[in-house]
């Protein structure tokens, strides 16, 4: 847990939590379609895991919920794992919940009032949303859209955009513009021809594919038939088998390195019912994703259990929907675009749940449940509407270096302003 004390404004600091405000986030984030119903159990004074033999795995007791809110947020994955194991369902003495928090010894944050600094002290994690640097690349990640002028109308132009060029833009704006108010920012592309592992996918696939799987092999997280079929996998099939996933759980992993205060993933939408995205739609929705949504299996997986414990005893999935719900008025002032509901797409009425504030959805997403800290993981427009798909291909401003289009610097900006807001209001 990261403590911040604000003296221009102050956010409730995490450790008054009550099995109630547990339950409250089980129901409303994390129990997709009432999945967890039988494995996760609540009553006055506990919360009780079962395992898929309905076996006690774990109790957590009211007294221990501030501790283990912390716990889960501070202790790596092993150290989780083997405190989950070995709590078991002990109830622990007042003198062994001290012992704990003493040793996870979290420093308080004081950040300093500046009032030309408004984002002192505060650090940012950016993820650019995808990983292709050219258009060749995007068609191999399906990250595309290429309308003939033929298909198209009122336009004489071709229209030929691709998402990672977009998230790469934004994020650079972003960065510059939150540097501008005292942000510390990191990027997942700080060099927009490179994934997380510093190379590009070719490079990777050609000389790290090999040394990985044997490695995945060697420590029993890949069994051997899996191992044969990927390592058999041309470079295509291998990217949507393996690479896509492995890759996700590295910017994941370097994100919680840097310790961010919130975490801003960008990624730019299409209408999936206008599929295979051969034309131009009519449909244009603004929306953002947050942490939960687990399932029965996802439970079976230990380090997906201590991301749901994580979110279920902390406040993170409660301040990443405040910041989303101040994000998507922003995409939706700024953009002039309507808000989605859940019938607007199926993937938000069959796939998420939906929070209380209008937009904000909780879907089980890798970088939704893996990233420790509040975020926002914006799907900010459609890049195949009608009108969005001309005004992306635009490249006539230029701002902080960055040469694009009007759309790409509003996006840039909703995401700059919710930040201010979240943080000094």
């Amino acid at each position: 847990m990261r403590l911040l004390i604000f003296l221009v404004c102050s956010v409730t600091i995490l450790g008054a939590q009550t099995i109630e405000d547990c339950k409250k986030r089980f129901d409303a984030h994390l129990n997709f379609k009432g999945s967890l119903s039988n494995l996760v159990r609540f009553d006055k004074q506990s919360i009780t895991i079962y395992n898929a033999k309905g076996q006690k795995e774990f109790t957590a007791y009211q007294k221990e919920i501030p501790m283990l809110a912390e716990v889960f947020e501070n202790y790596d994955a092993k150290a989780a794992a083997k405190f989950y194991k070995n709590k078991s369902s002990k109830k622990l003495s007042k003198q062994q919940r001290d012992s704990i928090r003493i040793y996870l010894d979290i420093p308080k944050k004081n950040r300093e009032k500046i009032e030309a600094l408004p984002l002192n002290g505060i650090k940012v994690a950016i993820d650019a949303g995808h990983l292709a640097s050219s258009f060749t690349e995007a068609m191999n990640e399906q990250k595309f859209l290429y309308f003939l002028r033929d298909s198209l109308k009122n336009t004489l132009d071709t229209v030929k955009i691709f998402e990672a060029d977009l998230t790469y833009k934004t994020s650079m704006i972003l960065k510059a513009m939150l540097e501008e108010k005292g942000a510390t920012v990191f990027l997942t592309r700080p060099t927009q021809s490179l994934s997380t592992f510093g190379c590009n996918y070719s490079y990777w696939f050609a000389n790290y594919k090999k040394k990985v799987l044997d490695s995945l092999l060697q420590i029993n997280k890949l069994e051997a038939a899996e191992y044969r079929k990927l390592n058999n996998l041309p470079e295509y099939n291998f990217f949507w088998d393996f690479f896509r996933d492995h890759e996700l759980s590295n910017r994941a992993r370097i994100i919680n390195a840097f310790k961010p205060d919130v975490t801003i993933v960008i990624h730019y939408n299409v209408d999936e019912k206008n599929v295979p995205w051969k034309k131009t739609s009519p449909n244009d929705f603004t929306m953002a994703f947050i942490g939960g949504s687990f399932t029965a299996e996802r439970l079976d997986n230990m380090e997906s259990k201590l991301n749901f414990l994580r979110l279920l005893f902390g406040e993170q999935i409660d301040r990443s929907e405040k910041i989303s719900h101040i994000a998507v008025h922003e995409f939706s002032e700024n953009l002039k675009i309507p808000i989605a509901c859940s019938e607007d797409a199926d993937y938000l009425k069959n796939n998420c749940m939906c929070s209380k504030s209008h937009g904000v959805f909780s879907r089980q997403l890798i970088l939704c449940n893996k990233i420790n800290s509040p975020l926002v993981y914006g799907e900010s427009l459609f890049q195949d509407n009608v009108d969005e798909c001309r005004w992306l291909m635009k490249n006539t401003i230029t701002i902080y270096g960055v040469k694009t289009n009007d759309r790409v610097v509003k996006v840039a900006k909703s995401y700059y302003n919710s930040i201010l807001q979240y943080f000094t209001k």
